[in-house]
């Protein structure tokens, strides 16, 4: 099993070069396996097992970073200042518990440009639930409880998206079974 600083190298590594989550000696036997496959259906399991070694998702070590980057950090004085200097979105480093942007439920002074203070809340700008928008299928409030941002602002950032071509609308939820109707799902174009 992987420590805790293990875990967090990794994610900042893949922050910095996804391909670094590629397994090419894993690849290469599985496209090995692939080569020599004859069954239909074997095949078929191989390619998506393929597929899945060749575009890792970022997710998976994701997770693993929002569950003990906090407690390491505690640890190793390591600041959320200095993770998102690294390029942690602020959405993560919330998730993993560390207080940015003011906090929740927290009020905070900071300076403006002239020097004098301002009050800031929790404000997630367009830009943060950007960062943050996941790459399997979501919906709004799913986004919203990722990024912490207000149902404005996620709208915005899912309108942005949309416009660039880099969110597609999937239509409603087809799992959806509670009342009333279904949300819309999007996912990364």
């Amino acid at each position: 099993m992987a420590t805790a600083e293990e875990l967090v190298r990794t994610y900042l590594t893949a922050l910095r070069d996804p391909d670094s989550l590629k397994d090419d000696d894993a690849i290469e036997s599985k496209q090995a396996e692939l080569d020599a496959a004859e069954d239909v259906i074997s095949r078929l399991q191989l390619q998506e097992e393929l597929r899945k070694l060749s575009a890792p998702s970022l997710e998976a070590v994701e997770e693993d970073f929002v569950v003990h980057a906090k407690s390491w950090a505690d640890e190793s004085g390591i600041s959320a200042e200095a993770f998102a200097a690294e390029g942690v979105p602020t959405a993560v480093l919330r998730r993993a518990g560390f207080q940015v942007g003011g906090g929740r439920g927290g009020r905070r002074q900071r300076r403006s440009a002239s020097g004098t203070r301002r009050s800031s809340g929790t404000r997630v700008t367009t830009e943060e639930v950007i960062e943050s928008i996941p790459s399997t299928a979501f919906t709004v409030k799913q986004l919203r409880e990722i990024s912490g941002a207000s149902p404005a602002v996620v709208r915005k950032a899912i309108s942005a998206e949309q416009e660039a071509g880099r969110l597609s609308d999937l239509g409603p939820d087809p799992d959806h079974s509670g009342p009333g109707r279904a949300p819309t799902l999007y996912k990364r174009a």
